[in-house]
């Protein structure tokens, strides 16, 4: 029940408007919060589900920051043996990929050519659209994990993937650092470093982090996103006037070593940093062909020639049907119409 219509029965209850006892039943049945959706199919391919289970939420208030819906563990019976699978549900592609950093364990090897895929010996871990997978004693194939895609409930895009995480370099990153950053609890989380009004989570702005190994230890990076160049080159200033840190502008992307850091060390790490613009540009796969002169003034030509049996054969008519009006007035003995005269001079 939406958190309006949820006032609007207490404000009822308070006022003593809900006295007949069927509505009063059928408002607090509306107020109670419906149970979740199996996200899990009972069958999928040569895998048959024998039980499932809700899956608790440990933090709650980053769940409700990525658009969390639902959670549910599975096991499966299969010719492999059994293995138990998890399943998160998110708004979108975006939310899933910041789920997945933060689920994701600590000695999972990322999947080569893949943002959003990493596995161990027994297990493997993905952000699938807006599903985050976690598969224990067993790992699926591209082909089972296409047949599973169909078989999950309200799978959604929301736009595929952010290109953000891209611009991180990864030279030097440590693996299984990058986290998203979607607003204040993520930001506070993560890099605790750095107050939400410097970023402007209601300009739009969307951050990634990551960790460097350095000569002079391991250093945060944190790469932020907004909307546009001119909202960026607003905001830059306010980290740029932050003691000892080092920042660096390109396009709408702002990098940020929010602490005291070496010049050689930061420059090291922030040039690697350059804001793409792609552009589409839409043109001819082939040349137009060029004007037939010559058929053009053969029409021109056809178009004369026609034009001028049209005329011929209007006059040829006209004359035609005239001598034969001429005709028929001497065969009857009809005298030929008078002429008058105007004398006018």
């Amino acid at each position: 029940m939406s958190l309006w219509k949820r006032q609007k029965v207490q404000e009822m209850l308070r006022r003593g408007r809900l006295t007949n006892p069927a509505l009063l039943l059928l408002a607090l049945a509306s107020a109670a919060p419906a149970a979740p959706a199996g996200l899990w199919p009972a069958q999928w391919g040569e895998h048959t589900r024998s039980r499932t289970e809700p899956v608790a939420i440990a933090d709650t208030a980053l769940w409700a920051e990525y658009e969390g819906e639902s959670a549910e563990r599975a096991s499966f019976k299969s010719p492999i043996g059994t293995f138990h699978a998890t399943a998160w549900r998110l708004r979108d592609s975006t939310s899933a990929l910041a789920w997945y950093y933060f689920t994701r364990p600590a000695n999972c090897t990322p999947v080569r050519n893949a943002r959003s895929a990493c596995t161990t010996p027994g297990m493997a871990a993905m952000a699938l659209k807006n599903y985050v997978l976690l598969f224990e004693g067993w790992r699926p194939l591209d082909r089972e994990l296409a047949a599973l895609e169909k078989a999950l409930p309200e799978v959604r895009s929301g736009g595929g993937l952010p290109n953000l995480p891209g611009y991180l370099p990864e030279k030097n990153l440590v693996r299984n650092s990058e986290r998203y950053i979607t607003g204040i609890e993520s930001l506070s989380r993560f890099v605790p470093g750095i107050s939400p009004m410097l970023i402007g989570f209601e300009d739009g702005a969307e951050a990634v982090s990551g960790a460097y190994r350095t000569a002079t230890g391991q250093l945060p990076l944190i790469l932020i996103d907004f909307p546009t160049p001119q909202i960026a080159r607003q905001r830059a200033t306010g980290f740029e006037r932050q003691n000892g840190w080092a920042t660096k502008r390109s396009g709408t992307l702002i990098a940020v070593i929010p602490q005291q850091v070496e010049a050689n060390v930061a420059a090291a790490l922030l040039d690697q940093i350059q804001w793409n613009v792609n552009f589409i540009w839409n043109e001819a796969t082939k040349p137009p062909p060029m004007p037939n002169v010559a058929g053009m003034l053969i029409a021109i030509f056809q178009l004369t020639a026609l034009l001028l049996v049209i005329c011929i054969g209007g006059g040829v008519l006209v004359a035609g049907l005239y001598y034969v009006l001429r005709a028929r007035d001497r065969a009857s003995g009809r005298e030929e119409g008078a002429i008058t005269l105007l004398r006018l001079s």
